[in-house]
């Protein structure tokens, strides 16, 4: 197996053209969701006797060390199976209401369960909805789409998928996906697309790839019990500490069959055994890999963010890819492969997208939000800037003019 080592790796693997299979495959895997993940696993154990796949070490959705192959948190077995804490909330709708009401003022809580009880079956306003709506719902909706997924609350399916595009440009991906659903959405999939909009097929797949991830029910009724996916990586909470866990192979049980790999055969059976065995070692070392990444980026963006962490929204602060990938050694482009797509559990139950940790303050996009959505709103961007300093909120006219220009898609 060709050797891929040290953070001078990723550099490089972003430096040259040439790359060897083993790093292409890296790179594939650290840019993978853990569902693609889970697939190609599962693919793999099905396809090489080399490959075994035993009892799990500790649980795939709080990374907890299972006691008889089961989870003492959460009661999962590690696998598939999870039971909800009877204080948790009842589903993501109601974890969206919750996380909302603690966002506005004292006494508007009420405003917020009118918000939420206004969405439709998919989370988006109904088309009945007042237009505008009263400033305390205004302010209300804010909140909800603050700790709700991209899309929510938005008025239609239309706006729902921009919002959702925006949201995902704001994250690291390509301009054109919000290009092609503002401006493009009834011609998604012609052939002439890429022409028309003057891309390349390169750079219409990678916007495309983004936009197949957008839903049209963001916040549907019913969805119970979080994702159907395990998250990439967990936060747990340790003796009031934050600790960081991704798991690797031996922690999801896959491992050699160390039968078969010493068993003595004659030669053209060992040569069989031998490329099984080279494949099965290959995949577990790009597993170890994938998760040690993701476990090192995370521990970093979780060290800056540890009040957003613990508190949600309102003390998020500003945190890059390019500042984490300064502070480990990688290449940011090596950052941004394992932020994309990937999903982070917080304790309390909070799943987000790992990307949620980065980004510009959303501290300060809350705040402005509601500033302007308040029943005293600032007559001026200027004026706004002033008010917020007076409450310890720095922020320059020009950033209240941009926040103020794209509320929808604070997070």
């Amino acid at each position: 197996m060709e050797p891929v080592h040290g953070p001078a790796t990723e550099h490089g693997l972003e430096q040259h053209a040439t790359l060897t299979t083993v790093a292409r495959q890296l790179l594939d895997v650290l840019a993978a969701t853990q569902a693609d993940v889970d697939a190609d696993v599962d693919a793999r154990v099905a396809d090489n006797p080399a490959l075994v796949r035993g009892t799990p070490r500790r649980c795939r959705w709080c990374a907890s060390t299972l006691h008889r192959g089961r989870c003492p948190t959460c009661s999962g077995s590690g696998a598939d199976l999870r039971s909800q804490d009877p204080a948790a909330p009842a589903d993501e709708r109601d974890r969206v209401r919750r996380d909302a009401r603690a966002l506005v003022p004292p006494g508007a809580e009420d405003d917020v369960d009118a918000a939420v009880a206004l969405l439709d079956d998919r989370g988006l306003l109904p088309s009945d909805a007042p237009d505008p709506p009263a400033p305390r719902l205004a302010a209300a909706l804010a909140a909800v789409r603050a700790v709700a997924p991209p899309g929510t609350a938005e008025r239609g399916l239309r706006a729902s998928l921009v919002a959702q595009a925006r949201w995902h440009v704001r994250h690291g991906a390509p301009d054109l996906a919000l290009v092609l659903v503002r401006d493009h959405l009834p011609r998604i999939g012609t052939p002439d697309l890429a022409r028309d909009v003057g891309a390349s097929p390169a750079a219409l797949e990678a916007a495309m790839h983004v936009v197949r991830r957008l839903t049209p029910a963001p916040l549907p009724r019913g969805a119970s019990d979080g994702p159907a996916t395990p998250p990439d990586v967990v936060v747990r909470e340790v003796d009031g500490r934050l600790v960081v866990d991704a798991l690797g192979p031996e922690d999801l049980g896959i491992r050699l069959d160390d039968e078969l790999t010493a068993l003595p055969l004659d030669a053209a059976a060992a040569a069989w055994r031998d490329a099984h065995v080279s494949a099965a070692r290959q995949l577990v070392y790009l597993l170890g890999r994938r998760a040690d990444t993701l476990r090192r980026v995370t521990a970093v963006a979780v060290e800056v963010q540890e009040g957003f962490v613990r508190h949600g929204p309102s003390a998020h602060q500003p945190l890059t890819r390019a500042q984490v990938a300064a502070r480990l050694g990688l290449h940011a482009s090596t950052v941004s492969r394992v932020v994309a797509g990937a999903v982070v559990a917080l304790p309390g139950r909070r799943v987000l997208p790992l990307a949620d940790l980065f980004g510009t303050s959303l501290a300060a996009r809350d705040a402005v939000a509601a500033l302007f959505a308040s029943d005293d709103p600032p007559h001026t961007d200027a004026e706004a800037a002033e008010r917020l300093a007076a409450r310890g909120i720095r922020v320059a006219r020009r950033t209240v003019a941009k926040y103020r220009a794209t509320p929808s898609t604070a997070r």
